[in-house]
């Protein structure tokens, strides 16, 4: 099934909306960064780049396929439309002026505050728009789960509720009558979640049914769309990984150290006071060293020593999960944690090669080694460096057990499997969000 089949707005006014949003916005950002920043009055070839701006941005965000009903609506696929538009956008705009406007005189600062501002202010509005009309939104995306073979998490159908998605379980006991239940429930998707191989008369069953109108999904599509994680199965049979999974080629890790470096300066530059104060606030909490260092998984499956400040008491009861409410960390390592600024200094491991910003997160060799023995592909994510922070780390909570690892295994199979430049501002975005307290980007 294709990605575009999936149905994804179920609110038809939502395109238009979009549509209204890349159409004004341009023009009036360039308006109001006019008024702000000049007292020299509005000239028409201000009025000749709104107009223009508008119409190429409406065009070109429809020749993507953004206004489509059955377009993703994830935050990267967004980053993705607005900025290649905005891109095309720019660079017609400036063929025109040098062209036919050329007579016409810009001001710098202007045109250059409006180039970078209004793809940020149009992202931020759809996003806005988006999460509003799935607040209020009534109607919901109901998807028919036939067997039991795999049992939705709480976090799950969080998530699902979220994106307005309700489950409704079939039982697969009484064959003959399937097709008389889903058709009575006319779901927009019948989800397959066989315990085993499908048999002749189910397969006929289900032929009949997407003959009928009725979209059959699978278990690990529905995961990659939906939850945008990779099932693992528990039977360890399905060996897709080992195909689909692929670390970063030449031209995508290039892009990923850039993007370290330019983190590497801009988050050390700015921290740096942040740091400086942690340290101070350890040692009057906690006496005892000021960081923590312990060896890590990375790359390859070689070891090296990841560097935190540190957030317990030192000389705590070994543990290797924390728990709520974990009487080892003391007042300000339970903020530095939340706040995630007990991870700043492994910036210096992300100078050094050891370590992404992005990536899977970091685990003890001890873990490892436990978690390679009970979670199948567990060392597919070792494709990769380490990083900060990660798919996983933002989309699902602290692990407490083997069964959570493997969930956040899951997150990291997507991210590392669908990686791309728009992947990466989307985690680099939620980070952020989950920093400032905002866990449901």
């Amino acid at each position: 099934m294709r990605k575009s089949s999936f149905q994804r707005y179920q609110n038809r006014k939502l395109p238009f909306i979009y549509g209204l949003i890349d159409l004004l916005i341009p023009a009036l950002t360039l308006s109001a960064i006019h008024f702000c920043l000049t007292p020299q009055k509005w000239s028409k070839a201000y009025c000749y780049l709104a107009l223009l701006s508008g119409i190429f941005f409406l065009l070109g965000t429809a020749f993507q396929g953004g206004y489509s009903r059955y377009n993703e609506r994830s935050i990267s696929k967004k980053l993705e439309i607005t900025f290649k538009t905005w891109f095309f956008n720019v660079f017609l705009l400036l063929t025109i002026t040098y062209f036919y406007l050329v007579t016409l005189k810009f001001d710098r600062v202007i045109m250059t505050t409006w180039v970078i501002s209004t793809p940020i202010i149009v992202l931020v509005l759809k996003i806005l728009v988006n999460d509003i009309t799935r607040k209020i939104s009534k109607k919901k995306t109901r998807v028919a789960v036939l067997g039991k073979n795999y049992h939705f998490n709480e976090h799950e159908h969080k998530t699902l509720k979220n994106q307005s998605i309700e489950l409704i379980c079939i039982s697969i006991d009484d064959k003959e009558q399937i097709q008389d239940k889903v058709l009575q429930l006319s779901p927009d998707y019948l989800l397959l979640n066989l315990e085993g191989p499908a048999n002749t008369q189910l397969i006929k069953d289900l032929t009949h049914l997407n003959v009928k109108g009725i979209r059959v999904i699978e278990l690990f599509h529905f995961m990659e769309a939906f939850l945008r994680k990779c099932y693992i199965p528990y039977d360890k049979q399905d060996l897709s990984y080992l195909d689909s999974v692929r670390s970063y080629n030449t031209t995508n890790y290039c892009l990923k150290r850039l993007i370290d470096w330019c983190a590497v300066v801009i988050l050390g530059t700015f921290t740096i006071p942040v740091m400086l104060i942690s340290a101070y606030k350890i040692k009057k909490e906690s006496p005892g060293k000021v960081f923590f260092s312990q060896s890590r998984v990375g790359a390859r499956g070689e070891s090296f020593k990841a560097v935190k400040f540190r957030s317990m008491h030192e000389n705590a009861k070994f543990d290797p999960y924390t728990q709520k409410e974990d009487p080892r960390i003391f007042p300000f390592g339970n903020f530095m944690r939340k706040s995630r600024i007990d991870e700043l200094p492994q910036l210096w491991n992300v100078i050094k090669g050891e370590m992404h910003l992005l990536g899977p997160r970091t685990e003890w060799d001890i873990l490892v080694e436990n978690y390679e023995k009970e979670i199948p592909y567990y060392h597919e994510r070792h494709l990769v460096r380490p990083g900060i922070s990660g798919w996983a780390q933002v989309l699902y909570p602290y692990g407490a057990n083997t069964e959570d690892s493997r969930q956040k295994l899951m997150y990291d199979l997507y991210y590392i499997k669908h990686w791309s430049i728009w992947l990466e501002m989307e985690t680099l975005i939620r980070t952020i969000g989950v920093v400032l307290g905002k866990k449901g980007l």
